[in-house]
């Protein structure tokens, strides 16, 4: 016999954007080491742009990086870490997005209707985004991993509060990190 089972895994972080245009030497490894230090500090690098036609004289080039970092502490050690490999720093730009949770469903999500719980959430007024599931069949037991973010702790704590009830009201067992 089967037996419909789910558990929620929770996550709390407050992350920003941040973006940061720099001018490098166009020679081999110089982008490499100007991530390192944004890497070393557990930042996820959203987009590279190398701006090579832009070519500000000497063999220099502008190059945009946008990343996210969740632990707002780093942020000094990471613009502090790319000066002093001698990198110019022309743009650092940082914004606070908000406040993230990672949400982990396990048990027969699906056959509980995954996309009513994704909308019920999206109208408390977070969003949902980062949608990853891995299913295998039908009867088994499905993971789905999403995050919810909102602009203050109140809408988070609210939303889940939601998948709490929503959890419930779908027979699935909710643990809360």
């Amino acid at each position: 016999m089967l037996v419909s089972f789910g558990e929620l895994i929770i996550l709390v972080v407050s992350f920003l954007k941040i973006e940061l245009e720099v001018e490098l030497t166009d020679k081999p490894g110089e982008l490499v080491r100007c991530l390192e230090p944004i890497s070393a500090q557990g930042g996820n690098i959203l987009q590279v742009i190398h701006h090579r036609s832009l070519d500000v004289g000497k063999g220099v080039a502008p190059v945009s990086i946008h990343f996210e970092v969740e632990n707002i502490d780093v942020i000094e050690d990471i613009k502090n870490a790319i000066e002093q490999q001698g990198v110019h720093v022309v743009k650092w730009e940082q914004e606070f997005v908000g406040f993230k949770k990672i949400v982990l469903l396990i048990g027969h999500v699906f056959q509980k209707d995954i996309t009513d719980t994704i909308i019920r959430l999206l109208d408390s007024g977070v969003l949902v985004n980062e949608v990853n599931a891995k299913i295998t069949q039908k009867e088994e037991v499905s993971t789905v991993k999403f995050s919810i973010v909102g602009d203050t702790e109140q809408k988070i704590q609210e939303a889940m509060k939601l998948c709490k009830e929503i959890s419930m009201e779908k027979g699935l067992f909710l643990i809360r990190g």
